[in-house]
């Protein structure tokens, strides 16, 4: 089901403590969609909105904001997309939109008047994964993510930068709706025109709540199955004539009204009868059975309010009183109590005048109003109750099992027992009502922790051993700040020299069959005598059945490790000591170790990571580490792990030795792993682990290709070589990698061997043979089969085949020249992030407009088409230019400015081209701006303002900018 949010449209009045009428906009799983972080920004931390809280509640607040302003987002970006250049590729996205704010917008027009409508999201859910829900800083920081959203997508708005706000809006392109709709948000939209499984309608909102209405009225059935809000439960359905609310039966073709056209309102009562219905006339409510046959109001309008039933029993209010009423309409508590809550245990709590007692199931008393105050019954059969004396616990016949006398009474599910606080102080009194803990404590918490599962026993005897649950424990904290760990009994089971304590979860699946659960463990925490608050906890581990500190509180992080079947140890790391630092240190490197079962030094806290190059300080990384490394050190194979010390792998035993990487790897190779030789290889090659060296990437590369030295002819390889060593041999080979002469025929060679060798499927191994075919690199020139392999490549959107066709079929070069389908190559490579395909998509989508203008007849359909192609080749070049980390943002300046001065797609924009040319000119005289940078300068000096037509003429600039053109560096020979 994963972790889910909700959306609500709220209606709160001046006085922000009293209740809020919410309806549902929207709902989302397991992200924070951006159509609510743009909704929710300049918003606060509301009132929890938690009735859907069903699963647990980390007691987060809701994040809410104004709706009138949220609107005005929605209608800004609603505009920016009727201008968007590839709205044609999905029209109703337009609709999309226009249909959010009309929606919106009625829901606002409904609030009651005197209330201010706001947008409030229960985010709940997802602070679990957040880890400081308590402390509020996962609202704080969620306020902060949506108005940062806005902000970027507002300057996007303002620039006209419409690549950028389709990225911030998660967009990679309209036509890939399934991909974005649930990410950004419309899909989970709560009303019956937007659906993330299907396409974006065709037709306006207007058009379709219209039609809504006219299947009510015309066509009901049909009507009915598009508004779910008119389903009541079942086959039964709410239909209006005339202002008045009817019932229809419809199922399977049966279709016939069963109470005509006479309440007010009609709903649905909660009932485990689907059939009776809450019906009002006027101010009043009434109960209606709504059978098929025989229908009959049970309970004429009499009520002033209705709940809906729990356990077949409604509560209803009359007058100023509330009563009890069965499915039948008979009263079982005629209206006689001020207040009444939810039955739980057999009883409901109910409250007359100021005093609270408890009704029976019956509608008896069966304990009288005399209390104060009073909680539901928990499981165990007390109720916490308060009289003057204090809180006591009470039993369902009224007598006291622990009399008054405390300050506070609170049922813990997971505790099984009562938390009792008296004068500031926290004990325990159990299911039974004894107290088995005196109020004595500053805290009392309950130790989460495993369940304890019996291993397969050796003798037959125990073998049928049922699991035996873990006694429940509790860290408790005494005036001084030092912690222990009791019992739920109050014995102490550790002595209070700590101040943190944590079980060892979470374990996973093997960890909890290991003998390690049998033993009783766990972590412990202290400051080290610190006092400064942001001093962090140093941890360790206690073994409690030997009453004893197994590990000292001297790490960071402390983590279980298990192997075999007995075997225990500890994942240990702490920040890397600032002596061991260097230049090449990244930022938050750890030195990780692993300690024996008894604490003492298995392997060193010489690593930045173990069996992954992942943080083990992050909890749920570091179960993947204990996971790779029980497999491992259980199948007797070492785990690989990166020196602090030095840039290599190494590779550690269970033995406590450390292994050499290109040692380890070299004698797997020997044991027949093809696979090492390759990973080795491309160490080697890449410097990676070991230091670089190219003739021996090149030796070993060779290996994994299935030969025994480099010059050695493919035909020759073993039937295991690896298809991806053959192809990166193949490079290294044609691009004299290791000093000893390039040798592209052998590269070519080896190219075709992988093909036919299991490589046929490998797009990489394709596009490169087809680009030594179709230039001729290494043997003739062969074009046709050259496109058959980039073709084939470009099946699995490989770009440089992608790429490489675009060129092709647009030059037309040994192949027959096809602009549109260059251009169909060129935007695949724009989709895959190539940025040389997303500049010659612009080039090519220019030129194919180019040629619909040149066309004879058909003026009006040719133009159109020219301004679409024009419209997507500046959204291209828009792509690159407004990319500051693009190393073609100079030529989408360029490209760009030109397009708009010459008005190609859009009306001509002087000023806008002035704008993108000088964008263009002012990026620094690095190499790669170098060409581009002069293409903007000289047509600033010679277009823009040297051209006597231009807009812009201006010969003193244009003397200017022609004195830079001149100072500019010459291009290096081959640019």
């Amino acid at each position: 089901m994963g972790n889910r949010s909700w959306l609500y449209l709220e209606h709160r009045t001046a006085a922000d403590d009293e209740e809020a009428a919410s309806t549902e906009f929207g709902a989302a799983n397991n992200n924070f969609p951006v159509l609510w972080q743009i909704l929710l920004a300049d918003g606060a931390a509301g009132a929890a909105i938690d009735h859907q809280r069903v699963f647990g509640d980390a007691g987060t607040r809701n994040l809410a904001s104004d709706a009138h302003t949220a609107l005005g987002r929605v209608r800004r970006m609603q505009a920016f997309v009727e201008r968007h250049p590839m709205l044609h590729t999905l029209p109703q996205v337009a609709l999309q939109f226009e249909a959010l704010a009309l929606h919106l917008a009625a829901l606002i027009d409904e609030a009651p008047e005197g209330t201010r409508p706001c947008l409030s999201a229960d985010l709940d859910e997802l602070s679990w994964m957040d880890g400081d829900a308590q402390q509020g800083g996962f609202i704080e920081r969620s306020r902060n993510e949506c108005n940062a959203r806005w902000a970027r997508v507002q300057r996007c708005i303002d620039s006209g930068n419409h690549p950028g706000f389709d990225a911030e809006l998660g967009i990679k392109r309209f036509a890939d709706w399934e991909g974005w709709a649930w990410q950004f948000g419309l899909g989970g939209v709560s009303h019956a025109y937007f659906n993330g499984y299907e396409p974006p309608r065709d037709e306006r909102f207007e058009d379709f709540m219209a039609n809504e209405g006219d299947g009510d009225e015309q066509d009901g059935e049909a009507g009915e199955d598009r508004d779910w809000d008119n389903h009541l439960d079942g086959p039964l359905w709410r239909f209006e004539a005339n202002g008045l609310w009817g019932v229809r039966f419809s199922e399977d073709g049966d279709r016939r009204t069963v109470a005509e056209p006479a309440w007010d309102d009609i709903r649905a009562s909660g009932a485990s009868d689907a059939r009776l219905l809450w019906v009002s006339r006027g101010e009043h409510t009434g109960l209606l059975l709504a059978d098929a046959d025989a229908p009959r109001v049970l309970l004429e309008p009499q009520l002033d309010e209705a709940w809906d039933f729990e356990d077949d029993i409604a509560t209803v209010l009359v007058g100023d009183h509330i009563g009890l009423l069965r499915m039948d309409g008979s009263w079982l508590m005629a209206p006689s109590v001020d207040e009444i809550w939810s039955f739980a245990g057999g009883v409901a709590r109910a409250r007359v005048g100021e005093r609270q007692g408890y009704v029976d199931a019956q509608g008896r008393w069966a304990i009288a109003p005399q209390f104060d105050e009073a909680e539901d019954f928990a499981p165990c059969g007390l109720a916490p109750a308060h009289t003057d004396a204090g809180w006591g616990l009470v039993r369902t016949d009224g007598a006291w099992a622990v009399p008054p006398g405390f300050d506070t009474l609170e049922w813990h599910h997971d505790w099984d027992a009562f938390e009792a606080t008296r004068g500031g102080k926290a004990g325990l009194i159990d299911a039974q009502g004894r107290v088995a803990v005196e109020p004595v404590y500053e805290v009392l918490e309950l130790l989460e922790e495993y369940p304890v599962e019996m291993l397969e026993a050796s003798d037959a005897a125990s073998s049928h051993a049922p699991p035996v649950a873990r006694p429940k424990r509790f860290a408790v904290q005494r005036e001084a700040g030092r912690c222990g760990l009791i019992d739920a009994r109050g014995q102490v089971l550790v002595p209070f020299d700590y101040g943190l304590f944590e079980s060892l979860e979470p374990l996973t699946g093997e960890e909890r069959a290991h003998a390690m659960v049998q033993r009783d463990l766990v972590r412990v925490a202290s400051k080290g005598g610190r006092t400064a608050k942001n001093a962090p906890w140093l941890r360790g581990i206690y073994d409690i059945g030997a009453g004893r500190e197994l590990v000292p509180c001297r790490h960071r992080t402390v983590q279980p490790l298990t192997w075999g079947t007995q075997d225990i140890g500890w994942l240990v790391a702490d920040p890397l000591p600032r002596a061991e630092k260097t230049d090449k240190t990244a930022k938050g490197q750890l030195a990780v170790g692993v300690l024996r079962a008894d604490g003492s030094m298995l392997h060193p806290q010489a690593y930045p990571w173990i069996a992954s190059p992942v943080s083990v300080s992050e909890g749920w990384y570091a179960v993947l580490v204990r996971s790779e490394l029980r497999k491992r050190w259980s199948a007797g194979e070492p785990v690989k792990a990166a020196r602090n010390d030095r840039d290599v792998y190494v590779w550690l035993h269970a033995d406590g030795s450390e292994q050499d990487h290109a040692a380890h790897m070299a004698a797997r190779h020997a044991a027949g792993d093809l696979r090492a030789a390759y990973e080795l290889a491309c160490h080697l090659r890449d410097g990676e682990g070991v230091p670089a060296d190219a003739m021996q990437a090149l030796q070993w590369m060779a290996r994994a290709a299935g030969v025994r030295a480099p010059g050695d002819a493919p035909a020759s390889a073993s039937p295991g070589g690896l298809p991806e060593a053959m192809r990166e041999l193949a490079l290294m080979l044609r691009a004299d990698a290791a000093g000893r002469g390039a040798d592209p025929a052998g590269a070519r060679a080896w190219l075709v061997h992988a093909v036919a060798h299991g490589g046929a499927d490998d797009a990489e191994t394709q596009a490169q043979l087809g680009y030594m075919l179709f230039e001729g690199l290494g043997g003739e020139r062969d074009p046709e089969a050259g496109v058959r392999h980039y073709e084939a490549a470009a099946e699995r959107d490989n770009p440089m085949a992608l790429f490489n066709l675009g060129l092709a079929l647009r030059a037309g070069e040994q192949v027959a020249p096809d602009m549109a389908r260059a251009a169909g190559y060129f935007r695949r490579s724009d989709e895959a992030g190539d940025q040389d395909g997303t500049l010659q998509l612009g080039i090519t989508l220019c030129r194919q407009a180019a040629e619909a203008g040149e066309k004879d007849g058909g003026e009006a359909a040719d133009a159109a088409r020219a301004k679409v192609l024009h419209a997507e080749a500046a959204y291209a070049f828009q792509k690159l230019a407004e990319d500051d980390d693009s190393r073609l943002q100079g030529w989408g300046c360029y490209e760009l400015g030109m397009l708009r001065f010459h008005g190609h797609g859009a009306p001509p924009d002087a000023a806008e081209a002035e704008r993108r040319l000088l964008a263009g000119a002012a990026l620094g005289d690095c190499e790669q701006n170098l060409e581009s940078q002069r293409a903007c300068v000289e047509d600033l000096a010679h277009v823009l303002y040297g051209d006597r037509e231009s807009p812009l003429f201006d010969a003193h600039k244009a003397a200017e900018w022609a004195q830079r053109l001149q100072a500019l560096p010459e291009a290096a020979p081959g640019d």
